[in-house]
């Protein structure tokens, strides 16, 4: 079984479970609700749940356990969640109910794994590497499909950033009264926002923006691009290392789905009812 959460935003104010959190619309100031989608192997949904808007994605987890056991009857499960979201609450539900999980590591665990010696960098390669961690199993894989993407997308920030930065530069030059500074802090902000930092500095020149760029610090900041490291308790009799990560790749299946639901085929917005019952009817029609 597959799942994952979306979220979809309020044009109005007066329902129900609307709630300000995580906004995945890039809709700021507006509530939203959250939708908890589970589908079979294939991609084909199966149920669909509706959380108040606040609700962290682990926290929605347990409920989808208790779907599986009591309204589909179904004991033998292999739960594949998103990253970070099987955590503590979500582990202990699935093993009350004798299922199993496959998740990913966030970059923080995965850190501290290589810190400790449970994972090498020389295993970020196409090559599947497993290693036995107490009672789970870390699967580690590069993506070179995933990697070459972010490589494009970084490649399209710093191509945006020359433009900005010749823009800026050429307005300073024409307005005498326009200041440098400001035109610094403001590029400044957009360097951290789109997380560039740690390896792209700016500074003033006379009065032109110098951008410059540490190919080491990039190099050591992008390694690890494109790699995941998969957590599953499953047995190794039952399912390999290709198997796991492979199945992990079945989520951009339920990402189609909200792609589907929202902006596709069907829509859940705008959505015209208050009521919470309502609410979780329509986005049931709209499954």
């Amino acid at each position: 079984m597959l799942y994952d959460v979306t979220s979809s935003y309020f044009e109005g104010e007066c329902n129900e479970l609307a709630a300000f959190g995580y906004n995945r619309d890039k809709k700021p100031g507006k509530a939203q609700i959250v939708i908890g989608l589970m589908t079979m192997a294939d991609g084909e949904p199966v149920a669909v749940q509706v959380f108040d808007g606040n609700t962290a994605d682990p926290l929605t987890v347990p409920a989808q356990v208790e779907t599986l056991r009591t309204r589909f009857g179904i004991t033998e499960v292999v739960f594949v969640g998103d990253r970070g979201m099987v955590k503590t609450k979500g582990k202990a539900a699935l093993a009350t109910a004798g299922s199993k999980y496959i998740t990913a590591l966030t970059t923080p665990q995965v850190h501290k794994l290589l810190r400790e010696g449970v994972l090498r960098p020389e295993w970020c390669t196409p090559h599947v590497h497993e290693v036995q961690h107490g009672p789970v199993r870390l699967v580690f894989r590069r993506s070179e499909a995933v990697r070459r993407k972010a490589q494009r997308r970084r490649a399209d920030q710093l191509a945006k950033l020359h433009a900005l930065i010749t823009a800026r530069n050429a307005f300073v030059r024409t307005a005498k009264r326009a200041q440098p500074e400001a035109g610094l802090r403001a590029l400044q902000t957009w360097v951290t926002r789109h997380k560039l930092a740690g390896w792209v500095q700016l500074s003033l020149q006379a009065r032109d923006i110098i951008v410059t760029v540490d190919e080491a610090a990039q190099t050591e900041a992008t390694r690890f691009e494109g790699c995941d490291v998969l957590e599953t308790d499953v047995p190794q009799t039952v399912l390999d290392a290709q198997a796991v990560h492979d199945r992990y790749r079945d989520l951009h299946e339920v990402e189609h789905d909200f792609r589907t639901m929202k902006t596709g085929l069907l829509e859940v917005r705008p959505i015209f009812v208050r009521k919470a019952p309502r609410t979780r009817a329509h986005v049931l029609v709209t499954m």
